[in-house]
């Protein structure tokens, strides 16, 4: 059986561990290993009837469900938690009760903390995209090290994977919701291929099907450049310029160049090729020095790990070119496993670890149930993890030279290691690092110091944007024209760092708190910025009351993040005519059955697409019962949030836990990606949050 290992304990195995190092002794870092002895035949049969079940299923719900981590984590945490509250259902005419909300929370939130790894945090897939992992198989196939990083086992998963998430017209799509692509279905092909499937090979005849589809249309050629630059690598040259080829399928393109962008491709492949001779050789020797200096950097400043997925095989590329015995690539293969992840329906390559994104959410929503003593345990070691997991020290180095920002003070999106302090993970940090600073510190742990929390507003401080908005990682610079100069055809918005209505609420919310509780660090800076970014979100805000989402499935998810932050700095449907117009939106797109729901497609069409047969689900239901209660809408009207409240409660499954359905996250506007752990983390959040209002609603003079 398959275990996830944690910390330390994952060091302990692999051919290229001793060259691991680590800023935290590895707290949060988390791979997974095969035990061929491991597991009870009541246990591997569990996991054998997940597979199957996933796979029987794979066209209707395409995310998993997590149910190998899930399996793992309640064994190791058996005994913690009662997990047999019977459940509770509430009618279609009944009210919604004080004690059968308090009810599901318990029942949810038990099974929640049964979840927590003994890092602290929580652990989840945070998969989707199909074009991560072939790249990798590529490096490894071309540097003679497939063999060394994958056993029979990973090969086995891996190729588990790519059947699972095949369409039924036999090709693979951008990321496991879309549609057939040939960048797609060309990668995950060969990926088969050099993992050891025959030409007719495959679950389902996997490779033929495959193979049919890119000759039906026209052949591997049509991939997008960036799929012929990939392929070059293992493959014969497909005919690319030097710098870019200008053919490709229509279902491949999602960003249209322009004609002058062309030409200027044309021009630079036409001059080229001179640089390979004197003197223009001195120049192209020179930049690959430098390029390599910047690779060599990054490398070390992130323990190898890098910026993402994609970086990530670029990097282990240039340094295995560059020396196939050297240290770098040896660091490189060291930190693959960082990268995959294990569930029901195979391995896949993450874009990197959700650990302090889905754990400070986490914290949060079991903050809100007010059942602390219940969940004391849990909130004293996710606060440990927090703690552990900022960013203590800016990049190394002469950081300014190679174009890095500050990062003191930061939280990444994964671990400390990783290093690329992260906007709204560092004010979701913040914030949970304040809201726990305020209860006993025999419950939750000490508090983090005073000057670590001054490090993260400081960082906020810096990134705010002319607009008023805050980017992901660094602050704005460039002009927006640069953006006609995108070489890719598959997503938009990626020249330039941008700001984001999620990443500049969060900020708002984290520092209205630190105001509150520290109101002497530099306070008119902190009120200026909670000024210009309420703007910025005034701003923003759609002509039909929504806020797109950028790292969301999608007007939903922004809503609720316009909502939040504005709402903390005391705004609400009364006296804001913004926010009102934002409740507004949301209760626009409430279902018949109470719920709400929303399809990827939202994100590329940027357009609100409801799901397929207007169907709900409870993330998104989750996020627009916390975006109204935000905004003031138990005051306005509380019908609409009891007939989301019962969809929420009347869905939990008998465990505790609620079901996996459609995929919530999004990035770069053209690609899915997989919270796992979403499923948890917001309906219980919505359900405490809603609990606190009936509270004070009762308590309220009559």
């Amino acid at each position: 059986m398959w275990k996830l290992k944690f910390g330390e304990e994952s060091c302990t195995t692999g051919p290229f561990n001793s060259y691991l190092f680590s800023t935290n002794n590895f707290v949060g870092r988390q791979t997974w290993e095969f035990d061929p002895d491991a597991g009870t035949p009541e246990e591997r049969a569990e996991v054998e009837k997940a597979r199957q079940d996933f796979q029987t299923n794979r066209f209707n719900i395409k995310p998993c469900g997590d149910v190998l981590l899930r399996l793992q984590m309640l064994k190791e945490n058996k005994g913690k938690y009662d997990l047999k509250i019977p459940a509770v259902k509430i009618g279609e005419n009944e009210e919604v009760s004080h004690e059968k909300v308090s009810t599901a929370l318990r029942r949810g939130v038990r099974f929640f903390c049964a979840l927590q790894t003994r890092c602290g945090h929580w652990a989840a897939d945070i998969g989707g995209p199909l074009f991560f992992m072939p790249p990798l198989v590529f490096v490894l196939y071309i540097s003679g090290t497939l063999n060394t990083i994958f056993s029979s086992e990973h090969k086995k998963e891996i190729l588990r994977y790519m059947y699972n998430h095949q369409n039924e017209d036999g090709g693979w799509g951008f990321h496991i919701e879309g549609k057939s692509t040939m960048f797609g279905t060309a990668f995950n092909y060969i990926c088969m291929r050099l993992l050891g499937e025959g030409p007719d090979g495959g679950q389902d005849d996997a490779c033929s099907r495959g193979r049919k589809w890119i000759q039906d249309r026209g052949g591997v050629t049509f991939i997008p450049s960036w799929g012929k630059a990939c392929e070059n690598v293992v493959l014969l040259p497909l005919g690319v310029h030097a710098i870019v080829i200008l053919i490709w399928k229509e279902e491949d393109l999602y960003f249209r160049r322009s004609p002058i962008q062309n030409l200027i491709w044309d021009c630079l492949n036409a001059v080229e090729p001179l640089l390979g001779s004197w003197p223009f050789s001195k120049c192209r020797e020179k930049a690959l020095q430098v390029a390599m200096e910047h690779v060599h950097y990054e490398d070390e400043a992130s323990r190898y790990i890098t910026i993402g997925s994609v970086e990530k095989v670029l990097c282990m590329l240039a340094c295995w070119v560059e020396d196939p015995n050297g240290t770098a690539f040896k660091r490189h293969l060291a930190r693959v496993q960082d990268y995959l992840w294990m569930a029901e329906d195979g391995m896949r390559m993450q874009s990197f670890g959700s650990q302090q994104w889905d754990t400070g959410f986490a914290l949060q929503a079991l903050l809100s149930t007010n059942l602390i003593e219940e969940v004391g345990e849990a909130l004293k070691r996710g606060h440990f993890y927090v703690k552990e997991s900022q960013v203590k020290d800016n990049p190394p180095g002469d950081f300014r030279k190679m174009y890095r920002h500050i990062s003191k003070g930061g939280w990444t999106f994964s671990d400390q290691d990783q290093g690329w302090q992260v906007s709204d993970c560092t004010a979701e940090g913040l914030t949970c690092c304040l809201s726990l600073s305020l209860l006993p510190p025999e419950i939750v742990g000490e508090k983090m110091e005073d000057e670590r929390l001054y490090d993260s507003v400081n960082l906020l401080l810096s990134l705010q944007g002319k607009d008023g908005g805050l980017p992901a990682w660094e602050p704005v610079v460039g002009a927006e024209w640069m953006e006609a100069l995108n070489p890719t055809e598959f997503f938009d918005k990626i020249i330039l760092e941008s700001e984001y209505p999620e990443c500049t609420a969060s900020a708002i919310q984290a520092l209205v708190l630190f105001k509150k509780l520290h109101p002497r660090h530099r306070k008119k800076e902190i009120q200026a910025f909670i000024a210009k970014a309420v703007a910025y979100l005034q701003q923003t805000q759609r002509p039909d009351g929504s806020w797109y989402g950028n790292w969301g499935v999608c007007f939903i998810y922004g809503t609720w993040f316009g909502l939040r932050g504005l709402s903390a700095t005391g705004k609400n449907c009364v006296n804001c005519p913004t926010v009102r117009k934002a409740c507004d939106f949301l209760l626009s797109k409430q279902l018949a059955s109470g719920g709400w729901g929303e399809s990827f497609r939202s994100c590329p069409e940027q357009k609100f697409v409801f799901l397929e047969n207007k169907k709900a689900t409870l993330v998104h239901t989750a996020w627009a019962l916390l975006g109204l209660m935000s905004g003031g809408q138990a005051e306005r009207d509380p019908e609409p949030l009891q007939r989301g409240v019962k969809v929420l409660i009347n869905n939990q499954m008998e465990n505790g836990d609620f079901p996996q359905e459609e995929i919530t996250g999004a990035f770069v506007k053209n690609c899915a990606l997989h919270y796992a752990a979403y499923r948890n983390v917001f309906p219980l959040w919505a359900l405490g949050e809603y609990r606190q209002r009936l509270a004070a609603a009762a308590a309220a003079p009559s």
